[in-house]
């Protein structure tokens, strides 16, 4: 005849319970731990500042910026009226070189001042980071962002006008051929894969430095077209000379974004917007 100890099956279920329980009770906190942290994900809000050291820029005062990943973990970073957002860095390097990733990229928000533009002047950012190649070598960083105009700013008008690009601190080696640093950009209305078949990018930039001799460290370009989101594939590289002295290096560079419409076209719109309303009561009378 089987005999069963009823104590040990009470205490082997009490076991099995809590152990149910519990791991329920952990899977219910990781996945609301999970929705929590992705709720609360918020594009970071850029404070500007004026520049202590440059009259005519604001600039955020954080000494470290914000790296491209901790944007990307934010879900994007607001400067003025624009939204910067979707990052996606990747690399190519040769032996010896130095090309930065997402997390090594570091961003800082900007405004550059003019008088009587539209919202005080540009909105962009200050790049951060180290390519370098050694002779004959190669570093390279691909980094592509989208931009919009916030949908309050959009209600009242805006949109891009243009863009800027400029490189500020670099090195080359004193060989020959030197090497050579760049940061060249596509700007597209629609996202490259979107476009079936390929269409041409509204606008295309080129920066670089070779010689005191042989360089475009400015260039600018302007939209045919007035639009409020746009997307930027930007390639940054580091190419190293002849030799072992043929080493070349990057570490800074700035992007801007103009923006529109003019002030007087906004007085026109407001000239506009009250002879309307005169218009209907008038009529109401």
């Amino acid at each position: 005849m089987r005999t069963y100890n009823s104590n040990k099956y009470h205490a082997h279920g009490i076991v099995h319970a809590s152990v149910s329980t519990a791991v329920i009770l952990f899977s219910a906190f990781l996945v609301f731990s999970f929705s929590a942290g992705f709720a609360s994900a918020e594009p970071i809000i850029a404070n500007l500042q004026q520049d202590p050291h440059v009259p005519g820029r604001l600039i955020d005062p954080d000494p470290d910026g914000y790296t491209i990943q901790e944007i990307i973990d934010a879900g994007g970073i607001i400067i003025g009226d624009k939204l910067f957002d979707a990052f996606r860095v990747t690399t190519t390097k040769s032996l010896g070189a130095i090309a930065p990733g997402a997390g090594e990229i570091a961003i800082t928000p900007i405004q550059i001042l003019k008088p009587g533009a539209p919202l005080g002047g540009d909105f962009g950012m200050k790049f951060n980071a180290l390519w370098s190649a050694p002779g004959g070598g190669l570093a390279d960083s691909t980094i592509e962002f989208q931009a919009t105009i916030l949908p309050k700013y959009v209600d009242l008008g805006y949109a891009f006008k243009d863009n800027a690009l400029w490189i500020t601190a670099f090195g080359i080696g004193n060989t020959e051929p030197p090497g050579i640093v760049s940061v060249s950009e596509n700007v597209w209305a629609r996202h490259p894969s979107d476009q079936i078949p390929p269409h041409k990018p509204i606008a295309n930039k080129f920066v670089y430095y070779r010689t005191d001799a042989d360089n475009q460290l400015f260039h600018e370009a302007e939209f045919d077209e007035s639009i409020t989101q746009i997307w930027i594939t930007k390639d940054v590289g580091a190419n190293g000379g002849e030799g072992e002295l043929g080493v070349a290096h990057l570490s800074e560079f700035y992007q801007t974004f103009s923006q529109i419409p003019e002030p007087g076209t906004l007085t026109l719109l407001g000239f506009g917007a009250f002879g309307l309303a005169a218009y209907a009561w008038r009529k109401r009378r």
